[in-house]
């Protein structure tokens, strides 16, 4: 059925405007049906409003572009909201102890299974991973998940691997399953062995997943996000489960900001059958099918992130490869020749080369070409760069990491290797297109933490005292282009959103404070006074 024609509309008056975009700042915008007709004088706007205009009186507030948040896992973010938070634990006998009062605190059902993320073996006095003896500590009956803080190595206790059948011998490809002395698991899995546990839990509930749903996006609207990429079939489990509560959503109207999904898909076969029953061009107004989104690599601070050269502090060692060259090619080419952008996971330089080459391949075999990008793009290179440049590649960075990797990256990389890492200012220097996202839950939701740690590089400690390599800083346009104007553009829809102009979408917020005029840190503090998407009202102070 044909969309009906709206004729609503929405003017925000006596109001300081950021269009990010030229001309510059304005007191007053106007917009009919979701799209922007003019920005102007409170004069010029009040002209256009008829009896049934929805008129707000800003009172001097500030609005800018909608936020993007170009990568995150909003299921699993809505989750986090509500489960045990490990960040914060500076001891594997803390976490234990965390683990247990949470269980007291909180009714966990039979069949359930007890999540908790955000630990770091960097932060903690062990210096090491938490395995299946430590969190049988916590609980036996019941299954155990702790995922680290990136997301990319978790430890499970001895009732889920009996759960999951994982015992001496499991092989997990693209994963690793640690062992002890005897061979048997010591509950620590990592890599494509990670995505595996998370697929292979018992099904969640359409009631949970919705209300994980509620919890997220009642967060991201309320910090001013007004669209987001997600990767949630990890979550879900179902390329159709996925569909069918995100689609339901929509059909219900219980959808307040627009939402893609980043497709995680296994194989050569998945993507196949993907494209074939036409899932890449399945999309309503506020949720569409996203790009193809393929691990390439690990992590620094697990040492897993794939590197040309070792790791300066484990000899030997350059990271995991998902895919080999010839995987990645087939994957690239048999997504480009359907139209579809690929969202490289990729952090290590040598993983990055090889996602240039995946792309360079497929250019040549089908004579197409798509503005692919690199999520994460963290240890890069002059030659890497100019060759993003080149093919068009763009990088989506999440700023806030750089804030927690810091104290690793001189250690894990040399000082030469680590000039060109978390390289922002290079990047955009270099003719890239850059957006960015959070993560979450591996970095909070609120993009001012991303956009503090863009200009300052330091953590909420304020060190290091000048910036980890200050010359990487960016200046606030910068910072905040990456979450307006820049998201949109590395998601392909600058053409319609991003900016305030019009012609674009109405989608805005408004803060309390003059987020160009606060301090860094005060950014942080910002309160989000109005978020308003597709033209309607979606959170109000």
């Amino acid at each position: 059925m044909a969309e009906s024609i709206r004729t609503d509309s929405i003017a925000l008056i006596n109001s300081v405007i950021y269009p990010m975009a030229y001309p510059g700042r304005s007191q007053a915008i106007f917009a009919r049906g979701g799209v922007i007709e003019a920005l102007g004088t409170d004069k010029e706007i009040l002209a256009k409003c008829d009896t049934k205009t929805v008129v707000l009186d800003m009172k001097g507030r500030y609005i800018m572009p909608g936020f993007t948040d170009t990568h995150n896992h909003l299921l699993a973010a809505g989750r986090s909201l509500e489960t045990l938070d490990l960040s914060d634990a500076r001891s594997i006998d803390e976490m234990i102890g965390k683990g247990r009062h949470f269980l007291a605190e909180n009714d966990i059902s039979a069949d359930g299974w007890f999540f908790a993320r955000g630990w770091d073996q960097n932060r903690m006095a062990e210096k090491r991973f938490p395995n299946r003896f430590d969190l049988d500590l916590i609980s036996s009956d019941i299954p155990l998940f702790f995922e680290r803080s990136c997301g990319h190595i978790a430890a499970l206790n001895t009732k889920a691997l009996e759960i999951l059948k994982i015992g001496a011998g499991f092989r997990i490809s693209g994963g690793i399953i640690n062992s002890d002395e005897k061979g048997e698991p010591n509950g620590v899995v990592s890599e494509a062995a990670v995505n595996w546990v998370r697929m292979n839990i018992p099904e969640h509930s359409a009631e949970t997943l919705r209300h994980w749903y509620d919890l997220a996006t009642e967060k991201m609207i309320r910090c001013g996000i007004t669209s987001v990429q997600t990767d949630d079939l990890e979550m879900v489990g179902r390329t159709q489960g996925v569909f069918d509560l995100y689609e339901s959503m929509e059909e219900e109207e219980k959808m307040p900001l627009r939402i893609a999904q980043q497709w995680h898909l296994r194989d050569e076969g998945e993507l196949a059958a993907f494209i074939e029953n036409g899932n890449n061009r399945r999309g309503g107004r506020y949720f569409r099918s996203g790009p193809l989104k393929i691990h390439v690599d690990g992590t620094l601070g697990a040492r897993t992130a794939a590197l040309r050269e070792e790791y300066s502090d484990d000899p030997g060692n350059r990271g995991v490869y998902a895919h080999s060259q010839g995987e990645l090619n087939r994957l690239v080419q048999r997504a480009q020749e359907a139209g579809m952008q690929v969202a490289f996971y990729a952090i290590g330089d040598g993983a990055i080369e090889r996602c240039l080459n995946a792309v360079e391949t497929a250019n040549g075999a089908t004579g197409s070409r798509i503005a692919h990008r690199i999520v994460h793009c963290q240890v890069g290179g002059a030659d890497l760069y100019s060759r993003m440049a080149a093919l068009g590649v763009m990088a989506d960075i999440q700023p806030a990491f750089v804030t927690s990797d810091w104290p690793i990256v001189i250690s894990r990389l040399d000082t030469e290797r680590a000039r060109w890492s978390y390289a922002w200012k290079s990047l955009i220097n270099s003719g890239i297109p850059v957006g960015a996202g959070s993560d979450a839950p591996t970095e909070p939701l609120n993009p001012f933490v991303g956009i503090r740690a863009a200009i300052l590089r330091q953590d909420l400690n304020n060190e290091p005292e000048h910036g980890w390599m200050p010359s990487q800083c960016l200046d606030r346009v910068e910072a905040f282009s990456m979450y307006t104007s820049g998201g949109a553009n590395i998601c392909g829809e600058l053409s319609w959103r991003g900016t305030l102009e019009p012609g674009k979408a109405a989608d805005m917020v408004a803060f309390m404070e003059d987020p160009f005029i606060v301090t860094e840190n005060e950014l942080l503090d910002i309160e989000t006074g109005l978020t308003v998407v597709d033209g309607k009202i979606r959170y109000i102070k």
